[in-house]
C-alpha cells in the first residue's frame, strides 16, 4: 500500500505534491472526521493517512486509514461515512460484525444532519464497546471474526 501524506492549507489539501482544490468536499469532511477519530486513536499510537481520494460513478470519494503496527481502521466517505473495516494482521472485520461478536450495539452508523456525525458516532464506539481494538485486546476482535463467520439469520419483515 502506498502511503499518501497530506497538508491542509485553507480549502486546499496537498496530497503527494498534487493540490486538491476543493477541500470542502469529501476530502475536507474526511479530514474533519479524522480529527475527531484522532482524539481516540492517536493516544494509543495510531497514525492517520489519507489513502485514496477519487471519483466514481456515485461522485467523489475518499478512503482514510489509521494504522498502528499490524492493526488498521479503514473507512470510506462519499456523502456520508460508509464502509468501516478493522484489520489486524491478515484479518479484516466489518464494524457491524465486530460489535456482533462482542454482543453489543454501537452508536455508528447512527443518524445525523452533519456529514461528520458518522465520525462522531464511530468515535463513541471506539471509546466504548470497541476500546479493546484501541488497547490492543485481540480477544474481542477474535470474537468478532467468529461472528462474521456465522450464517446470518434472515427473516421477512
Amino acid at each position: 500500500m502506498r502511503a499518501v501524506w497530506f497538508v491542509v492549507l485553507s480549502r486546499r489539501i496537498i496530497i503527494d505534491d498534487v493540490t486538491v482544490e476543493d477541500a470542502g468536499g469529501p476530502v475536507g469532511v474526511m479530514m474533519a472526521g479524522a480529527a475527531i477519530l484522532d482524539r481516540e486513536l492517536s493516544p494509543a499510537g495510531f497514525t492517520f493517512q489519507l489513502t485514496r481520494p477519487g471519483h466514481g460513478s456515485g461522485g467523489d470519494f475518499v478512503i482514510g486509514r489509521f494504522t498502528r503496527d499490524d492493526q488498521y481502521l479503514e473507512f470510506h466517505f462519499r456523502h456520508s461515512l460508509g464502509l468501516v473495516t478493522y484489520g489486524w494482521g491478515d484479518d479484516a472485520l466489518p464494524h457491524a460484525d465486530y460489535l456482533a461478536g462482542l454482543g453489543v450495539t454501537g452508536a455508528y452508523p447512527g443518524y445525523g444532519t452533519d456529514p461528520v456525525d458518522g465520525f462522531r458516532h464511530l468515535a463513541r464506539d471506539l471509546a466504548g464497546p470497541l476500546s479493546g481494538f484501541r488497547a490492543g485486546d485481540r480477544g474481542g476482535y477474535e470474537r468478532g471474526l467468529q461472528a462474521a463467520r456465522r450464517p446470518r439469520k434472515r427473516s421477512l419483515p
